[in-house]
């Protein structure tokens, strides 16, 4: 569990990370089945089941897949590991859902980097206020992520003023001008980032893999408020529900393939399934629109400057 200093923490840069989260034969099997999609996006070039990018010769490298749930039993029990729902409902204070989830794969010499941005939908500029209860993605790294192999890098404490003006720069001068920390991780750590906060990456030119398998939890009312206008959300409700019966079929199923393969359900957790879905029953978590309360005690020069990525503690 997160400590209530974890927690102040996490609020006030928009990142954390849980050491040695996912594990043990669990972790095992996840890498496993890590290693056949990334097998078969190496080897089967097939845009409907992969993501690439074209590079300037004409050739294709892959680096993304989607709908991880329906690709290996394991992807599905690790969404509802206790201990990751457990910290998650520490960071969000309110009800969530499992909502999307992808493999992002930077192969050994893909060179393939991540330009700078904030997440949907704070990559619009009519984004100008951040929803107040929390947004986050759970990401699950698979290797040893580095500077050299192309960890994640963030610039911390941005996540609470809309969008950013993060265009307004080049990429070396968004690594290098701005505050902005690299986030170096093992096998089995766990970063919970805001989809706010700005971050990048470079490519991979080293001759290991970085991947990570990451779950979009979330509240009802942020898809309601910040989501419904993206096709590619539409798209995923379409298929199989948010909030709805169909969504949590798919979560009981979850939790029974997470039983059936002998790993740890929730039921001694201090995460239980609603009606509503996960909730989180402990006693050191976020208090609710926790975010809407932050907001409110910055200054309105401290949120321009923010916007503007011209913050200094000094302000």
């Amino acid at each position: 569990m997160f400590s209530k200093s974890e927690l102040h923490q996490f609020h006030r840069d928009g990142i954390i990370v849980a050491r040695g989260l996912i594990r043990g034969p669990e972790l095992d099997a996840l890498r496993a089945a890590a290693d056949r999609v990334m097998a078969d996006g190496i080897e089967s070039q097939d845009p409907g089941q992969h993501q690439y990018r074209e590079n300037d010769d004409g050739s294709m490298t892959y680096h993304r897949s989607e709908w991880m749930w329906g690709r290996d039993p394991i992807f599905k029990a690790v969404t509802v590991n206790p201990e990751l729902l457990t910290r998650y409902g520490q960071l969000l204070g309110h009800t969530f859902m499992p909502i999307m989830d992808s493999f992002v794969c930077k192969i050994p010499g893909g060179d393939v980097p991540v330009p700078w941005h904030q997440d949907p939908p704070y990559g619009e500029v009519e984004r100008v206020e951040t929803h107040p209860i929390p947004n986050i993605d759970a990401d699950i790294y698979l290797d040893h992520s580095t500077v050299e192999n192309g960890c994640l890098w963030v610039i911390p404490g941005h996540h609470l003023v809309g969008h950013a003006e993060i265009d307004k720069f080049s990429e070396q001068e968004l690594f290098e001008q701005h505050g902005a920390v690299p986030i170096e991780m093992a096998p089995g750590d766990v970063s919970f980032h805001c989809l706010s906060a700005p971050h990048g990456s470079i490519g991979n030119r080293t001759s290991t893999p970085r991947r990570t398998f990451y779950v979009h939890y979330s509240n009802e009312e942020v898809i309601d408020q910040c989501y419904r206008h993206l096709s590619y959300i539409q798209a995923r409700e379409d298929a199989i529900g948010f909030f709805d019966d169909r969504a949590h079929s798919a979560v009981h199923d979850m939790l029974e393939t997470r039983e059936a393969m002998g790993y740890a359900g929730i039921e001694d957790s201090e995460v239980r399934f609603t009606d509503d879905g996960f909730e989180y029953s402990g006693d050191v978590g976020t208090p609710r629109r926790h975010w809407g309360t932050l907001i409110a005690q910055m200054s309105a020069d401290e949120i321009e400057n923010k916007k503007k990525l011209t913050y200094t503690s000094d302000d």
